[in-house]
């Protein structure tokens, strides 16, 4: 035993072995690992794959906080995230829950008029910015009572009903929109109703316009 000992303490003075009290090598102090060996890397260290998602892809968002609707709050971001996982080729590339961005712009459908953008998207942890369609009804949630319609069904709900109360989405109506020729939302800026806004909880969904590309 005194042998086996005094070997291995030579072997660690040489460098062959490496180890020594648990508090100076973070290991326990029975165990020497060869100085050689490659040091496991944990998986949550690696290089995050490439993502690609293509122009078109639905992203859905919900609002964390109001937006106001009027004309000085025009060109202001505001917090949201993902409601639903973004899937490409069945694979998920935008968790549900993700953090989102969304600009209060003005509407490219109604003059006189706002709606709300997507300007940024969590992905892999950090922020990237996209560049999306106007904010459109989102009619596939399952807790409207339309989920047993087609969407353009519910679409052509959301347009009839935008004309008088709102437009119906997935998760409701949403009071003040009305939809656009081309199925984007928009809110009339009433410049004396500074009570007018967005109500937080509102879901909506965007489209990305372009690829987006992440390393």
């Amino acid at each position: 035993m005194q042998l086996t000992h005094a070997l291995t303490a030579a072997l660690v003075g040489a460098g062959v072995l490496v180890g020594g009290p648990a508090a100076a090598q973070g290991r326990p102090q029975d165990s020497y690992f060869l100085a050689d060996a490659p040091i496991p890397v944990p998986r949550t260290a690696l290089a995050a794959a490439n993502v690609e998602i293509p122009a078109g892809t639905p992203i859905p968002v919900r609002l964390d906080e109001e937006v106001p609707l009027s004309k000085d709050r025009i060109g202001d971001t505001f917090d949201a995230h993902v409601t639903r996982d973004v899937k490409v080729d069945g694979h998920v590339v935008i968790p549900s829950g993700s953090d989102a961005k969304v600009r209060l712009t003005e509407s490219r459908e109604k003059a006189d008029a706002a709606t709300l953008r997507l300007t940024e998207v969590e992905i892999h942890r950090d922020l990237h910015q996209v560049t999306a369609t106007d904010a459109k009804a989102d009619t596939e949630s399952d807790d409207s009572g339309l989920n047993g319609m087609s969407t353009g069904k519910k679409t052509a709900v959301g347009a009839a009903a935008g004309a008088v109360v709102g437009a119906v989405t997935g998760a409701g109506v949403i009071q003040g929109a009305v939809v656009g020729a081309g199925g984007g939302l928009a809110w009339g800026l009433l410049t004396d109703n500074h009570d007018q806004k967005i109500d937080d909880g509102t879901d909506v969904r965007f489209e990305l316009e372009r690829q987006l590309s992440v390393d």
